[in-house]
C-alpha cells in the first residue's frame, strides 16, 4: 500500500472508530436505561429522515476503505480524489486526518458529558436532563458540530465527487436534526432551553454566558 492507500486507511479507521462507538454506546446505553436510545426514532419525520442519513453514512465510512484498497486507475472517475498524489494533496489529507483524529477525541468528551441523556434520535413522550455544561456550554450541539469537523476532514483528505455528495447530505442532516431536537427540546423543557438557546450558538461559540 502506498503512502495515498495508507492515509486514507487511516481516515477510514477514525471513521470506523467514530461510528463504532455510536454502535457500542447505544448497545450499552439501552442495557441502562431499559430500552434503546432512539436509535429508530419514536416519530415520523426522524424515521423518514433515516432512510437517507444511514446510507450516507454508511458510504461515508466505506469510501476511504474502497480508496485504500484500490489502485487510483481503477477507481471510478466520482471516486477518484482531485489531485491526490501530489504534494499539495498529500499534505492537505495528513493535516485533514490529525483535525480529524483532534474532532474524534473532542467527541468523546461530548459523549462522556452526556451520560445517560446521550441520545440519537427524538421521542417526543421523553424528557431527559437538559446538559448545558462543558462544550455544551459553549454550543448547542457541539456533537453535530463536530460531525460537520470529521466529514469536511474526509473531504479535504479524499476531494472526490462522492465525497463532497456526501458531505452536502450529511450535513443538511445535522442542520435539520439540529433545529428538530431544538424545537423538542423547547417543548419539553420551556423557558430553560429558550434561555439557553439565546446565550449559546448552536454549532459556533458566542462570546455571551449561559445565565
Amino acid at each position: 500500500m502506498n503512502i495515498r492507500g495508507m492515509l486514507d486507511a487511516l481516515l477510514a479507521v477514525e471513521l470506523a472508530i467514530y461510528w463504532g462507538t455510536v454502535v457500542v454506546k447505544s448497545i450499552r446505553l439501552a442495557r441502562k436505561i431499559g430500552r434503546d436510545p432512539n436509535v429508530i426514532p419514536r416519530e415520523a419525520t426522524g424515521r423518514r429522515l433515516r432512510l437517507i442519513w444511514v446510507p450516507t453514512i454508511l458510504a461515508w465510512c466505506t469510501v476511504p476503505w474502497v480508496n485504500a484498497l484500490l489502485p487510483a486507475n481503477r477507481l471510478p472517475e466520482m471516486l477518484r480524489p482531485l489531485g491526490a498524489f501530489s504534494p499539495l494533496g498529500l499534505a492537505v489529507a495528513v493535516l485533514a486526518i490529525v483535525i480529524g483524529a483532534i474532532a474524534l477525541a473532542a467527541t468523546f468528551v461530548c459523549w462522556r458529558k452526556m451520560g445517560r441523556s446521550w441520545r440519537i434520535g427524538i421521542d417526543p413522550s421523553e424528557k431527559t436532563q437538559l446538559i448545558i455544561t462543558g462544550p455544551y456550554r459553549l454550543v448547542r450541539h457541539p456533537i453535530y458540530a463536530l460531525s460537520v469537523v470529521l466529514m469536511l476532514c474526509s473531504v479535504a483528505a479524499i476531494p472526490s465527487g462522492v465525497m463532497l455528495v456526501l458531505a452536502a447530505i450529511h450535513i443538511l442532516m445535522l442542520q435539520l436534526e439540529a433545529r428538530r431536537e431544538e424545537a423538542y427540546l423547547t417543548s419539553v423543557h420551556g423557558s430553560d432551553y429558550l434561555s439557553y438557546m439565546q446565550s449559546v450558538g448552536r454549532f459556533i461559540p458566542r462570546r455571551r454566558n449561559v445565565s
